[in-house]
């Protein structure tokens, strides 16, 4: 639940299954849902994975709501989740909302990325189910040659 000023109570989830290839683009979907404290639904959608870095048990990602897809207009999410493995994972988010612009693509850290005099952005435990990160780095296909007829 957050605690945020105006949030305070509030459920929100976050579901993310996104990829990212060898030259570093990125794909996948991330859901989201938010509910006041007495049940009442504020939003929820999806959005689409712009960005992927995974460094050991740290994904972060950016995912953008593509225009007709929920009431808010240029929103971004940018998220970092902490793959606590046996122990509790955490996240941390900052969002972009209803400006004349889209909002930024790339990977933002909401820690340490944020523009000057943003607000501090707290972790927060996941406390219904979690979050597996996963860095895998595949070899590059070898390039045969056919034999010849």
């Amino acid at each position: 639940m957050y605690d945020e000023p105006n949030t305070e109570g509030h459920r929100i989830w976050f579901g993310v299954h996104a990829v990212s290839a060898s030259e570093g683009s990125a794909h996948g979907r991330f859901r989201y849902r938010h509910e006041r404290a007495d049940g009442t639904l504020v939003a929820q959608g999806w959005a689409d994975v712009t960005c992927l870095r995974v460094t050991g048990n740290v994904a972060v990602f950016t995912a953008i709501v593509p225009e007709g897809q929920g009431a808010a207009k240029n929103h971004g999410f940018y998220v970092k989740i902490i793959d606590g493995g046996r122990g509790p994972d955490q996240i941390v988010d900052a969002q972009a909302t209803n400006g004349s612009e889209p909002p930024p693509t790339g990977c933002i850290d909401p820690e340490t990325d944020l523009p000057p005099g943003s607000q501090v952005r707290p972790r927060y435990p996941i406390l219904v189910g979690g979050y597996a990160v996963h860095a895998v780095k595949v070899p590059p296909l070898e390039r045969r040659e056919r034999p010849q007829p």
